[in-house]
């Protein structure tokens, strides 16, 4: 029997929460400021701080997955602080840890933090500080030797998640899927196991494709997985697929790149195909699941993205012209957003 690795994957992907809270703390004295000014509205906190939308909003969603804040996404985004930050972050209380958080600031990823969330720009991929590691994450993909690293990590990720997803989405059998920027081609994998009508093919770009291609061949899987060479955001999706699956691809992007990737995805599909967006997603009151809010953090550090709500991703994919959107649970906080394309 598999031990539950949750809280592995915890570790790991709530690595920079901290840092995050703590520059919200220890810079901005986030939350004296609402306890002076608050409720105030998302954009009315983003003009005072001097902030952009993106990072506030992943700040804003672990603020409320700790219960820092209340937030209101009908009226407004609207948020204030809680009595949990009035007694123990708010300037003149008793047990105020100010202090105690401001001792850390000096640590290297909370002055990363200030400057993303006043600019909106990534900082390098894991703090780095190389001049390799200069520009765009995913710019770095064609490096060879971090195209490997990163692929490695994407396939030992995928190796317990792939099969949970697999047995959320139980009805497969027959069809076509693309996977789409799909790294090491473990989730394809993991979906045709056992299901010997079923193909597959992962459509990712080079130089991560020739990385999908050995080890699909190691796997004995090349004959059943084809591997296609592109770029999602420049190449047209290839067709004659009547699943796609975007497998924590679209938490690396922006919502344009975002709502690019889905309405190409909507094109591309066969008529009565379906969308899979397999990812660890906010909840629609964005006000957690709190390990999810932490692991937004560092996406919103290290890429141009972060972890999109479920109420985000319905509107997306619904303004792409997708119905019959729901969304089921998978494993270590992962979960599967599902749309069809009307036959």
């Amino acid at each position: 029997m598999i031990e539950d690795p949750t809280a592995l994957y915890r570790v790991r992907d709530g690595a920079y929460a901290a840092d995050l809270l703590i520059a919200a703390v220890a810079e901005f004295d986030l939350f004296s400021w609402l306890d002076r000014h608050g409720p105030v509205t998302a954009d009315e906190l983003c003009a005072a701080m001097g902030w952009a939308a993106r990072p506030a909003d992943v700040l804003l969603t672990l603020a409320a997955a700790h219960r820092l804040i209340d937030r209101d996404l009908v009226d407004q985004d609207r948020v204030s602080a809680t009595e949990l930050a009035r007694q123990h972050l708010v300037g003149g209380s008793r047990y105020d840890l100010r202090a105690y958080y401001s001792s850390l600031r000096e640590r290297p990823a909370v002055g990363e933090f200030v400057q993303i969330l006043r600019t909106d720009a990534p900082a390098a991929w894991a703090s780095a500080s190389t001049r390799d590691a200069a520009g765009d994450w995913s710019g770095r993909l064609d490096d060879v030797e971090f195209a490997r690293r990163i692929t490695a990590a994407m396939d030992a990720r995928g190796a317990f998640l792939g099969p949970a997803l697999s047995e959320v989405v139980v009805d497969l059998d027959g069809v076509r899927l693309l996977d789409i920027g799909g790294s090491s081609g473990s989730y394809a994998a993991a979906l045709i196991e056992g299901r010997p009508q079923m193909s597959a093919a992962v459509f990712e770009r080079s130089p991560v494709d020739r990385a999908a291609r050995t080890l699909l061949e190691e796997r004995g899987l090349d004959r059943r997985i084809e591997v296609i060479a592109g770029d999602m955001f420049s190449d047209p999706l290839p067709g004659g697929f009547d699943t796609h699956l975007f497998s924590q691809v679209l938490h690396d992007w922006d919502r344009d790149r975002v709502e690019a990737l889905v309405e190409a995805s909507f094109a591309a599909l066969e008529p009565g195909g379906r969308l899979l967006d397999h990812d660890t997603h906010v909840d629609e009151a964005k006000t957690g699941p709190l390990p999810v809010a932490e692991y937004s953090a560092l996406l919103m550090h290290s890429t141009p993205g972060k972890c999109w709500s479920i109420g985000e991703l319905t509107e997306i994919v619904r303004a792409a012209g997708f119905v019959d959107i729901e969304h089921r649970t998978s494993a270590a906080d992962r979960g599967v957003l599902i749309a069809r394309k009307p036959g």
